[in-house]
C-alpha cells in the first residue's frame, strides 16, 4: 500500500494540472472572501460567513474531485498499464487503498488551499478598511478549521469514494459525470425542501454537502449567535454528516472488497460471434471512384454530424440524464408554482419560465460535458489515428461536432416544451399556447444553449485537460458574472456572459416590448462565441500535434483564405451588434456600473442635506391631467396644484426632485401664479431642480402651481421599465416631482465611506415636534382634494382614485374623469389596460351603498368572488369597529406580473396578476390568501389613509401592523380561532428566520424602521396575542379611540408608535399590561414545551389526562444577546386536542377538547384535566401566538 500511495502522490505532484487545481481552489475562496460583504449587523468574517464561503467549495470543486479521485484506477486501463501493474506482488486491497489515499491526499491539499485562500481573503478584506463591506471581527483559527473538517474533508471523502467507485467499476466517463450531476441536483432539491416548513426536516438528509443541514440549524439564530458560535458537530448537522459519511464508508468498503484484478481486466460484455458457414467467393475487383466535390463534402458533413449526434443521444447516460432532467424540472415547477401553500393554475407562462428554471442549468451542464466529449472522445478511445486520417477536411470534422451539439441543444429545447405540456396535461390543464412555448424557448432559451456550446467547444479545443476545460467553462458561465458583480459591481449585459435585458412574461402584457432587446443581446453573445468558434478551428487538434508550440505553429499556417474571411465576418458582425446594443443601453438609456448610484446619492446629500426637515410648500388641492400612450410607451402629465406655505416663515424657493422610475422623465414646464419660472439650480444627474419664486410665499398663504412632465422610453433598456407598458400601465404619484429632499443612503458603512454622518435611527425620534407634523409616506401634503382626468387608447380603461364622474371618447382616445369624495393623503396612482369589470355592492352600516369593482384580465375570472368576499368582510369589520368607509366605491385593479404584491391607495387597490387571480384554491393546503391579502389591503383605507403615520421612528406599524391585525381578525371570523394556526406558524417562522438579516440591530416593535418581518409577522402575532388575552372588543375600543384622535390630521400632527402603544395600554387591565410592554418595547422569546402527558379512561366514560408543561420567557437585547430570564408568571394557553379536522375550504382546523389561558410559573407546571373524549395531544401555546424558537415541541402525543 505504501508504495502505491507514494507512487500516486508523486505522480500527481509531478503533474502541472495538480498545481492548477490547487491554485484555483485557493483563488476561488480568496476572491469570495475579499469581496464578501455584510449589509446586516453580522460581521463580514463571522463564523457563519466563513462557513458560507468554504461550505460551497465542495460543489464548485466537483470537477477537480472527479479529475483527481475518479481516474486513479481507470488511468491504468487507459494507459494500458494495468496488465503490468497487476503482476506486481501487491494485493488488490493494498492497490485500492494506495490509489485511493494517494488521490485523497491531493484532494486534501486542494481543500487546504481553499482554507488558506479564505484566510488570506478575509484578512485582506479587513486590511483594506472598506466600511461599506461591513465590520470585521478578530481572526479565529477554529472558524476555518471546523468547516475544513466537517464540510470540506467529509465531502471530499464522500465525493471521492463515489467517483473512485464509479470509474473503478464502470470505466466510463459519462457515468462519472452522471454521479456529479446527481450530487449537484441533490443540493438543489434539498434547498427547495428547506424553503418549506412541511419539508425542511427532509432537507437535512437529502443534502450531501452539509450546507442545507447547516442552514437548517442556523435558521433561527440571532445575529449574536451567527457572530460568535462556531460550527458544531451536533444536532441535525451531525446527523447529516454521519448519514453521508456512512454512505461514503459503504461505497468505499464495497469498492475495497469487490475490486479484483480479474474482474477489472475482464471485458464488460462477451461478444457473441455467429459463425457464417457460407463459402466466400470473390466478386472481382471493382473500380473505386474518389469524389471531393462540394456535394460530397456536404454529404460527409451530414453523415459525420449524424454519427456524432446519434452517439450522444443514444448513449444510455444521456437518456438517464434526460429522465433526471424531466423529474427535476417537474419538481421545480411544482415547488415554484405556489404561494402560501396554494398552487397556481399551470398556465403556459408559468410553465415556460418554471420548467426553464428547472432544466436550463441542467441542460447547460449537459452541453458543457458533451462539448468536452466531442472534442476529446477520439483521443480518449485511441481512435483519433483512424478518425483524423479520414479524407475529409478540417472544416467538415470541426463543423460536424458543432452541428451535432446544436442538434442536442434543439432536443433539450424541445424537451422543455414537452415537459411543460405533460405537466399541464397531468394537472388537467389543456390550454397549451404553443406559440408562447416555442417563442419563449427558441427566442430566449435556445440562444443561451447555442452560445454555451460554442464557448465550451472552443475552450475544450484549447485546453487538453478535459476536467480543467469543464471548470473554465463553468467559471466563465457562473463565476465570471459573480466576479463582475462583486468586484466591479456591474450589471452590464454586454459584460456578463449570456446576459440579456430584463424582462417578464404576463397574461396582460404578453412578452411586451422585451423580445426586441433580448434578440439583440442574444445575437451579441452568439456572435461573440462564433468568433471564438472560428478561431478554435485553426487550433483544432488533428493527428499527433499536441504541444502548445506545435499547435500554435499549425494555427498560424491555417489562418488564411476563407478562415480569415469568416473570422472577420463574425468579428465585424459582433462589433456592429455590440455598437447597436451599446447605443440603446448606454446612450439612449442609462446604465452605470460600480458605485455610481452611491456616489450620486452621497454627493446629493452633501449638497442638499441642508434641506432635510426645512419648510417647503405643501399641496392642498390637485387636479391631474394624465395622458397615457401604451403603444408608444410614453406619458404626458399636467398637475394643477393649489399649494400652501404651512410654516411660519416665508418660502422663496421651490425644490423639485424627479423620482419617476424611467430615466427620461423631464419637467417640461412650471407656471407659478400664471408666470412661467425656470430653475436656477439644475442637477440633471440627481434629477433635482430648484426654482426661485417671483415673490416669496408668505406664511399660511396659498398659490397656484402648474407642473407639466413628460415621460419617454427609447430603444431597449437594461431596466424593465414597467411603469408604462403596452397593456398594464401602473404608476404612482412620482409622475409629478416631490417638493422636499430625503436622504437616500441608509447603510452606515456606505455613509462612512463617503464621509456622511452615521445614523443610529433613520427617522427622527417621537419627541421631535416638527417630524410629528410630517407624513411618513409623502410630506408634500397633509390631506388634500384630488381629481384626475386620465386618457388612454380607446381599447383600454384608465383608472385613478375616486368616483368616476365622466367618460368620453375623442378620436382614438378614451378619457376618464375621477374625483375623490373626501380628502386624501398625497398617495395616488394611475392604471391603464384592456380590462373586463366585475361589479358588486356592499351596504354600509348607515345604509350607504358602496360599489365594488374588480378590473381584471378577461380570462382571469376564476377567483373574483374571493376578492369580493375579502372586500366585503374587511369593509364590514373596519366600518363596524372603527369608522364607516368614507367613499362610495372601492376597486381592485389587476396589473402585470413583473412583481408579486398588492398596494392600497384611496379607493383603489392595484393587485399583481400573480397574486390570487390564477390561484387554484381547490388545492389550497391552508387559508385562502386572496381573501386574506384583500382584507389587509382594504384595512389600509383606515390604517394608512384615514390615520397616517408620522415621519418618526417606529410609526409604520400604524399602517402595516394594524392592517395585518384586521386581516387576522377577518380570518378568525371566517375560519374560526382554531383554523389559523398555520398562518401564525408561518408568521412565527418568517419572523424568526429573518432576525439574522436585520439591517441594523433588531429593533423592538415600537422602534422598528426597516424589516417587514417585524411590521407584519411579529406585529400581527403581538396584536393577536393581545386580543386573545384582553379581548378583541377591548383592543378594538383602544384602536377606535386612537383613530378618532388622529384621523385626517385633526390634531395638527400625525400619530406615532408611542401613541398607538398608549391607546392599547390604556384599555389593558393592570395585570396584563406586561403584554403590551413585552410586545411593543421588548424583544421577548419563549421556550415552551410539553414535557410528558398521560391519559386514562374513567369509569364514567370520561378521560383524565395529566400533563406537565415547561415555560420560560427570555428578554434579549438588539444584538440577540440574552439579558434577562423572567421570574414572573405569564398567561399562556394550554390545551388538549383530538384529531384535526378539515373544513370545506380544505383548511386544517384544530379540535380542542380543552383550551384555557393559565398563569404559568417559570419551569414545570402540571395539570390534570378531565374530558369527554380521549385526547390525542397535549399542548402549551398550541396555536403559536407567542414567539418561540422551537415551537415543534409545543404539542406532544399523549400516552395512555
Amino acid at each position: 500500500m505504501k508504495e502505491i500511495f507514494l507512487f500516486e502522490l508523486k505522480y500527481r505532484l509531478r503533474r502541472p494540472a495538480t498545481y492548477i487545481y490547487i491554485f484555483i481552489m485557493f483563488l476561488m475562496p480568496f476572491l469570495l472572501a475579499v469581496f464578501e460583504k455584510s449589509v446586516t449587523a453580522q460581521y463580514t468574517n463571522s463564523p457563519d460567513a466563513i462557513v458560507g464561503v468554504l461550505g460551497g467549495m465542495s460543489i464548485l470543486a466537483l470537477f477537480f474531485y472527479a479529475a483527481i479521485m475518479g481516474v486513479p484506477v481507470f488511468r491504468d486501463e487507459e494507459h494500458r498499464t494495468a496488465e503490468t501493474y497487476f503482476t506486481y506482488p501487491v494485493s488488490e486491497k493494498n492497490y485500492i487503498l494506495g490509489r485511493f489515499w494517494g488521490s485523497f491526499a491531493i484532494v486534501t491539499l486542494m481543500n487546504l488551499g481553499a482554507v488558506v485562500g479564505a484566510m488570506i481573503g478575509f484578512g485582506l478584506g479587513a486590511f483594506l478598511d472598506r466600511p461599506d463591506y461591513g465590520t470585521y471581527t478578530d481572526f479565529n483559527f477554529w472558524s476555518y478549521f471546523l468547516p475544513f473538517v466537517y464540510l470540506l474533508t467529509f465531502n471530499a471523502f464522500f465525493i471521492g469514494s463515489l467517483f473512485f467507485s464509479l470509474m473503478t467499476f464502470f470505466k466510463r466517463m459519462p457515468v462519472l459525470y452522471l454521479g456529479g450531476i446527481v450530487l449537484f441536483l441533490a443540493t438543489i432539491i434539498s434547498g427547495e425542501l428547506l424553503s418549506s416548513l412541511d419539508t425542511e426536516w427532509l432537507s437535512v438528509y437529502v443534502d450531501p454537502f452539509g450546507n442545507r443541514a447547516y442552514g437548517y440549524i442556523t435558521k433561527y439564530w440571532s445575529v449574536n449567535e451567527l457572530n460568535t458560535t462556531q460550527l458544531s458537530f451536533s444536532g441535525k448537522f451531525m446527523l447529516n454528516r454521519l448519514f453521508w459519511l456512512g454512505i461514503a464508508l459503504v461505497i468505499f468498503l464495497f469498492t475495497l472488497f469487490k475490486f479484483s484484478y480479474k474482474g477489472f481486466l475482464a471485458s464488460k460484455k462477451k461478444k457473441s460471434v455467429k459463425e457464417d458457414k457460407a463459402i466466400y467467393e470473390p466478386s472481382g475487383i471493382s473500380a473505386i471512384a474518389q469524389s471531393f466535390t462540394k456535394k460530397a463534402q456536404w454529404g460527409n458533413l451530414w453523415s459525420l454530424s449524424k454519427i456524432e449526434f446519434l452517439s450522444i443521444v443514444k448513449e444510455s447516460v444521456f437518456l438517464v440524464l434526460i429522465v433526471i432532467g424531466i423529474l427535476i424540472a417537474s419538481f421545480v415547477a411544482y415547488q415554484s408554482n405556489q404561494i402560501y401553500g396554494t398552487p397556481s393554475l399551470p398556465l403556459t407562462r408559468y410553465m415556460v419560465a418554471q420548467i426553464a428554471g428547472g432544466i436550463s442549468l441542467f441542460s447547460v451542464i449537459i452541453l458543457i460535458i458533451y462539448a468536452g466529449e466531442a472534442v476529446h472522445r477520439t483521443r480518449k478511445n485511441k481512435t483519433f489515428e483512424f478518425y483524423d486520417a479520414l479524407p475529409v477536411s478540417n472544416n467538415t470534422l470541426y463543423l460536424s461536432k458543432i452541428i451535432s451539439l446544436v442538434g442536442v441543444a434543439v432536443v433539450l429545447t424541445l424537451l422543455g416544451i414537452l415537459v411543460g405540456i405533460i405537466y399541464q396535461t397531468v394537472n388537467g390543464y389543456f390550454r397549451y399556447e404553443l406559440g408562447m412555448y416555442f417563442t419563449y424557448n427558441f427566442a430566449k432559451i435556445f440562444p443561451a444553449y447555442l452560445m454555451t456550446l460554442l464557448l465550451a467547444f472552443f475552450i475544450h479545443v484549447l485546453v487538453n485537460n478535459k476536467f480543467l476545460g469543464h471548470f473554465i467553462v463553468i467559471a466563465i458561465y457562473i463565476g465570471l458574472p459573480l466576479l463582475l458583480s462583486l468586484a466591479f459591481k456591474t450589471n452590464n449585459p454586454l459584460l456578463i456572459f449570456s446576459d440579456t435585458t430584463g424582462s417578464f412574461l404576463s397574461d396582460l402584457n404578453g412578452f411586451g416590448h422585451y423580445l426586441y432587446g433580448e434578440f439583440w443581446l442574444n445575437l451579441y453573445w452568439v456572435l461573440f462565441t462564433c468568433v471564438f468558434a472560428a478561431i478554435g478551428k485553426i487550433f483544432w487538434n488533428r493527428g499527433f500535434f499536441s504541444s502548445a508550440k506545435e499547435r500554435l505553429k499549425l494555427a498560424k499556417s491555417r489562418f488564411k483564405g476563407s478562415t480569415v474571411a469568416y473570422t472577420l465576418f463574425f468579428l465585424l458582425a459582433f462589433v456592429s451588434v455590440a455598437a447597436y446594443s451599446y447605443y440603446n443601453i448606454k446612450v439612449l438609456n442609462q446604465l452605470e456600473d460600480g458605485d455610481y448610484g452611491e456616489r450620486v446619492n452621497a454627493d446629493a446629500e452633501k449638497a442638499y442635506g441642508k434641506y432635510i426637515g426645512k419648510p417647503h410648500i405643501q399641496v392642498i388641492d390637485l387636479k391631474a391631467n394624465i395622458d397615457i400612450y401604451p403603444e408608444e410607451r410614453k406619458a404626458d402629465a399636467q398637475g394643477i396644484f393649489k399649494i400652501i406655505n404651512p410654516s411660519d416663515q416665508p418660502i422663496d424657493t421651490v425644490l423639485m426632485e424627479i423620482k419617476f422610475p424611467i430615466a427620461d422623465t423631464k419637467i417640461s414646464k412650471v407656471v407659478y401664479n400664471g408666470t412661467e419660472i425656470k430653475p436656477f439650480l439644475n442637477d440633471s444627474v440627481y434629477r433635482l431642480f430648484i426654482y426661485k419664486l417671483p415673490k416669496p410665499l408668505q406664511a399660511k398663504d396659498t398659490a397656484n402651481l402648474v407642473i407639466e412632465t413628460k415621460v419617454r422610453t427609447h430603444g431597449f433598456s437594461n431596466d424593465t421599465e414597467t411603469a408604462i407598458l403596452g397593456n398594464g400601465t401602473f404608476f404612482r404619484d412620482a409622475i409629478f416631482p416631490t417638493f422636499h429632499y430625503d436622504r437616500a443612503l441608509s447603510d452606515n458603512g456606505v455613509r462612512k465611506k463617503y464621509g456622511l454622518e452615521e445614523l443610529d435611527f433613520l427617522f427622527p425620534p417621537r419627541t421631535d415636534s416638527l417630524a410629528l407634523k410630517r407624513n411618513l409616506f409623502n410630506e408634500d401634503a397633509d390631506y388634500m382634494n384630488f381629481e384626475a382626468t386620465v386618457s388612454t387608447s380607446s381599447d383600454q380603461i384608465a383608472i385613478a382614485p375616486g368616483t368616476l364622474i365622466k367618460k368620453w371618447n375623442e378620436g382614438d382616445r378614451s378619457y376618464y374623469n375621477y374625483k375623490l369624495e373626501d380628502k386624501t393623503d398625497y398617495f395616488f396612482n394611475f392604471v391603464s389596460a384592456k380590462y373586463e369589470v366585475k361589479k358588486d355592492k356592499w351596504t354600509a352600516p348607515s345604509g350607504k351603498k358602496v360599489d365594488i369593482e374588480i378590473y381584471h384580465h378577461p380570462e382571469h375570472n376564476k377567483n373574483l368572488d374571493y376578492f369580493i368576499k375579502g372586500i366585503k368582510i374587511s369593509l364590514d369589520y373596519n366600518s363596524k369597529n372603527y369608522m364607516e368607509y368614507p367613499y362610495s366605491v372601492i376597486r381592485i385593479i389587476e396589473f402585470p406580473a413583473y412583481s408579486n404584491f398588492a398596494q392600497s391607495f384611496a379607493t383603489t387597490i392595484p393587485y399583481s396578476e400573480d397574486f390570487g387571480f390564477v390561484a387554484d384554491f381547490s388545492k389550497a393546503e391552508d387559508y385562502n390568501y386572496a381573501f386574506r391579502v384583500t382584507s389587509h389591503e382594504v384595512a389600509h383605507q383606515w390604517w394608512g389613509h384615514i390615520v397616517t403615520p408620522s415621519k418618526t421612528s417606529g410609526a409604520n406599524i400604524i399602517s402595516e401592523t394594524l392592517a395585518e391585525y384586521v386581516s387576522l381578525m377577518t380570518m378568525k371570523q371566517e375560519y374560526g380561532e382554531h383554523g389559523i394556526k398555520s398562518f401564525l406558524k408561518n408568521s412565527l417562522d418568517e419572523y424568526l428566520s429573518s432576525r439574522q438579516f436585520s439591517f441594523k440591530p433588531e429593533r423592538s416593535l415600537i422602534d422598528v424602521e426597516t424589516g417587514q418581518y417585524i411590521w407584519y409577522e411579529k406585529g400581527s402575532m403581538i396584536m393577536y396575542d393581545l386580543q386573545d388575552v384582553i379581548g378583541e372588543a377591548t383592543v378594538n375600543k383602544g384602536l377606535r379611540n386612537f383613530l378618532n384622535e388622529f384621523k385626517y390630521f385633526k390634531k395638527g400632527y400625525y400619530a406615532s408608535s408611542e401613541d398607538l402603544y398608549k391607546a392599547l395600554y390604556e384599555v389593558t387591565p393592570d395585570s396584563l399590561k406586561y403584554k403590551v410592554d413585552d410586545g411593543f418595547k421588548e424583544i421577548v422569546l419563549y421556550e415552551n414545551r410539553v414535557m410528558d402527558a398521560k391519559t386514562k379512561a374513567l369509569d364514567n366514560n370520561k378521560w383524565e389526562t395529566t400533563f406537565t408543561v415547561n415555560s420560560k420567557k427570555i428578554y434579549y437585547d438588539d444584538s440577540g444577546k440574552e439579558k434577562l430570564v423572567d421570574d414572573k408568571k405569564n398567561l399562556v394557553d394550554i390545551g388538549l386536542f383530538g384529531e384535526d379536522v378539515t373544513n370545506e375550504d380544505g383548511v386544517t382546523i384544530k379540535n380542542p377538547l380543552s383550551m384555557d389561558l393559565k398563569w404559568l410559573s417559570p419551569g414545570d407546571n402540571t395539570f390534570t384535566i378531565i374530558t369527554d373524549e380521549k385526547p390525542l395531544k397535549a399542548g402549551i401555546d398550541p396555536y403559536n401566538k407567542l414567539i418561540d424558537r422551537n415551537s415543534d415541541d409545543n404539542l406532544k402525543a399523549i400516552e395512555e
